[in-house]
């Protein structure tokens, strides 16, 4: 046994080219330029700049009480003559306050490592450096020059935890994506000398087939593919966990669920494993729960570990954290008491081999809830860490009401009861709440989506025993809206997209808004009562009364791509619609406990490593 220098996290300055105009993610103060020939980051005399910042600063509290890490260094290989001064920043109460560190001035006329411990007795939660450029006389102007860096721990190497992670991305004729990612993940790990790279190997689970994925070019020591049939997230997710429990060869200690189409970082993989190296073993079991940020808005983070609200939606543990402001690196870096209900999504969820139960697999749900489950129903607890992350492109600002109204709903009712989670929540209220919702707003086909998750739920689990998500799913694709261009469809529509989302300038009276509700919106009402004009509104959550008051018709608008839907009033068909959700509730009321107890006894085959070989053709 003896100490060793461990490294933990780099210190990034060029991570890719989507990041050139948020570099406050990175540094703040004056813009490093870039010396080619050098391979430097270089600045000039009187510049400033400082790496309190989402992927620099470094999380000294989350290391400290999670891991083994001993004294914690700064290593950077530079040169030039500067100061360097090390702070941190830490809640009291609800004040956030700094304190600073020793300086420490250079002067090296060569290329050289430095070493500078954080001091031991701090209060910071998180800490970060910055950096003041002084005159060397240089000619070309370049005062200092940045070579790389890192953050690490002296540490016992028999605290050291021997560990193998097992990537697994899920893939259905996105081959872009995986094919980038693969080449991002060969370029700045798997052949450079990270130590990371030894620990880490990544498994395609091709969806398609192999009919589009060129499988031979990515092959190699680090990279395994298995052409796989349809069978959604949840059975391409689990094919790759029960391929990494049986890899006696590479032996995994952890498998890394991983969407498709987003973009990774290198750098994320490299402190997960770092992370996981020296963890305690009182901690070794949660779940690393990596962050999603939108590509639309790339220094936004949506969700670290997600929640079921006890209405029955689900969303983010934090609100929105702008990860170039320093006080949001800060509140995001900090130890966080999540929600109960709390789960990993699978954008990027690390689970410890030893929470992966061979008959408690996950529900062939094909997509949604399939990770809320697996979450819940395996008492997962999390970590998470500021530059444990990815991109998810096209996450923002969509909306597919096959998915969000039949799809989810119907998989929380499964999920619920199969696997007896999310106990006190009445996903059912939440279904007819939307219904009625829908049906003011004019939205039919929603209505026949929500009931549809019912019926389909009340009908049992015989549907789940073969793999035919696939075939279900493009059914009720059918019966979203079809948007059209405004432009074309709709040129005498007055459309201001800008104000889709603003409420109307006048809120309903207290005598209209009795009106709306009472004869849904108008449904109730003779014709003569409406209102003969075209409403505007959003064409996914958003509802504002006001809008749609009374109108014969709605237009329903995604301003992101200028389309739209009309919606029609039909009152024969909102007739239709209540006498079927009045059917429909009935059965459910009577047959409740006879519904939820075949659920039950179906999770002891579906959940089990036997019925996913046969289902997968594994055997």
């Amino acid at each position: 046994m003896s100490n060793i220098k461990f490294k933990l996290q780099n210190i990034i300055l060029k991570s890719n080219k989507y990041l050139e105009d948020h570099l406050g993610m990175m540094y703040r103060g004056d813009k490093f330029e870039y010396n080619k020939i050098q391979s430097a980051f270089t600045l000039k005399a009187g510049d400033f700049v400082e790496f309190f910042t989402y992927f620099n600063s470094f999380s000294i509290g989350k290391w400290r009480k999670y891991t083994n890490a001993g004294d914690i260094e700064l290593n950077l290989v530079c040169k030039g003559k500067f100061k360097i001064t090390m702070f941190g920043h830490y809640h009291d109460g609800a004040e956030i306050l700094k304190e600073f560190y020793p300086s420490r001035e250079y002067n090296l006329k060569e290329k050289t490592e430095i070493s500078l411990f954080v001091p031991r007795n701090i209060r910071a939660t998180t800490v970060g450096f910055q950096i003041d450029v002084y005159d060397t006389g240089s000619e070309d102007g370049e005062d200092f020059s940045f070579y790389s860096g890192y953050w690490s721990t002296i540490v016992d190497d028999s605290k050291i935890n021997d560990i193998r992670i097992s990537i697994v991305t899920v893939t259905f004729k996105k081959e872009d994506y995986i094919t980038s990612n693969i080449k991002i993940l060969e370029r700045e790990l798997f052949y450079t000398d990270e130590p990371a790279k030894d620990h880490i190997r990544v498994r395609i689970i091709d969806n398609d087939g192999g009919k589009v994925l060129d499988s031979e070019s990515m092959i190699s020591e680090y990279v395994h593919y298995s052409p796989n049939a349809n069978v959604g997230g949840s059975g391409g997710y689990t094919r790759g966990m029960i391929e990494s429990i049986n890899d006696t060869e590479y032996n995994p200690t952890h498998v890394l669920l991983m969407d498709d189409d987003v973009i990774v970082l290198p750098e994320s993989f490299i402190r997960t494993y770092s992370l996981l190296a020296l963890v305690k073993k009182e901690y070794d079991e949660r779940f690393v729960s990596g962050a999603m940020l939108f590509y639309e808005r790339m220094d936004t983070q949506h969700e670290d570990v997600g929640y079921v609200h006890d209405d029955g939606s689900y969303g983010p543990n934090k609100h929105d954290m702008y990860l170039e402001q320093w006080d949001h690196v800060l509140e995001n870096d900090e130890d966080f008491k999540y929600h109960k209900n709390s789960y990993a999504g699978w954008w990027y969820c690390c689970i410890p081999v030893k929470k992966i139960d061979r008959s408690h697999l996950p529900i062939p749900l094909f997509i949604r809830g399939d990770d809320v489950e697996f979450s819940l129903a395996n008492n997962a607890e999390f970590l998470s860490l500021n530059g444990i992350c990815i991109w998810h492109k096209g996450f923002a600002n969509k909306f597919n009401a096959n998915l969000e109204l039949y799809m989810v709903h119907r998989n929380s009712l499964i999920i619920q009861a199969m696997s007896g989670i999310c106990k006190g929540i009445d996903f059912m209220e939440r279904i007819d709440g939307f219904f009625w919702k829908e049906l003011k707003r004019l939205s039919y086909n929603n209505c026949e989506l929500l009931l549809d998750a019912i019926e389909e739920f009340c009908n049992g689990p015989e549907f789940l025993y073969e793999p035919q998500g696939e075939a279900i799913m493009k059914a009720h694709a059918k019966k979203n809206e079809l948007m059209k261009p405004v432009a074309s469809e709709y040129p005498n529509i007055p459309v201001d997209f800008d104000s889709i989302y603003r409420m109307a300038d006048k809120p309903l009276t207290k005598f209209q808004s009795g009106i709306y509700h009472k004869t849904r919106n108008g449904h109730r009402l003779p014709d003569f009562m409406l209102k003969d004009r075209i409403a505007v509104t959003a064409y996914d959550w958003f509802d504002d009364p006001a809008k749609q008051y009374l109108a014969k018709e709605i237009l329903v608008v995604s301003p992101f791509d200028h389309t739209a839907y009309l919606r029609k009033r039909d009152k024969k068909r909102y007739k239709e619609l209540v006498k079927r959700r009045n059917r429909v509730l009935n059965y459910y009321k009577k047959n409740k406990d006879k519904i939820e107890k075949s659920y039950q006894e179906a999770a002891k085959t579906l959940k089990t490593e036997a019925f996913w070989k046969k289902y997968l053709k594994m055997e």
